[in-house]
């Protein structure tokens, strides 16, 4: 035969026990494993945002390219009428970026193929070459939405000298405006 039990003939301290889970030990199980599970959490998380992977997925670095187009114009009679060979490089790594700042364009130009080779994902070049008194535009979209630690532009004159413009940070449509021994770089609103 099956006894039931009312909740008028338990006595009031037993009933408190189940019916209160801070004085049940068994119900009260539940209540700290998620202080637990929430205290492990909060260490994944730190672990996680001092790892510099997660931290640039999260915030990635560097600076988001906005160009509309970029324009080359090379005066006449620039370069004693030569030809300019120009790259456009995008580096992603701070520390290369750091390394090829100071870097001459004619150190850049002759490491280029060597460094192309050994950093193929932190390094874009886009190179081209130009006469004097020739114009180009290209379209920003090439690079616009990109992610940079620096956009340098290098240029092959002949007469000694740096021959470089850092450009990230300028906006809207950029101009790249090559003189007879020197150029200069600047932009104009979108």
């Amino acid at each position: 035969m099956r006894r039931t039990t009312h909740l008028s003939s338990v006595p009031a301290a037993r009933m408190n026990l189940r019916l209160n889970p801070h004085l049940n030990p068994r119900m009260n199980l539940h209540r700290t494993q998620p202080l637990h599970l929430r205290f492990l959490l909060i260490l994944v998380l730190l672990a996680l945002t001092a790892c510099s992977t997660v931290k640039d997925y999260v915030v990635p670095s560097g600076v988001k390219l906005d160009w509309a187009s970029v324009t080359l114009n090379i005066a006449a009679g620039a370069n004693r009428d030569y030809p300019i060979a120009i790259d456009v490089v995008l580096v992603s790594d701070e520390a290369l970026a750091q390394r090829l700042l100071g870097m001459s364009a004619r150190d850049w130009f002759n490491a280029r193929n060597g460094l192309r080779k050994t950093y193929p994902d932190v390094l874009s070049v886009d190179s081209l070459e130009l006469a004097p008194g020739e114009s180009l535009i290209l379209p920003g979209k090439r690079w616009s939405g990109r992610r940079v630690a620096a956009a340098i532009v290098y240029a092959d004159y002949l007469v000694p000298g740096p021959h470089l413009v850092r450009i990230e940070s300028l906006r809207g449509r950029i101009q790249l405006a090559f003189g007879a021994n020197d150029f200069t770089a600047y932009s104009l609103e979108k």
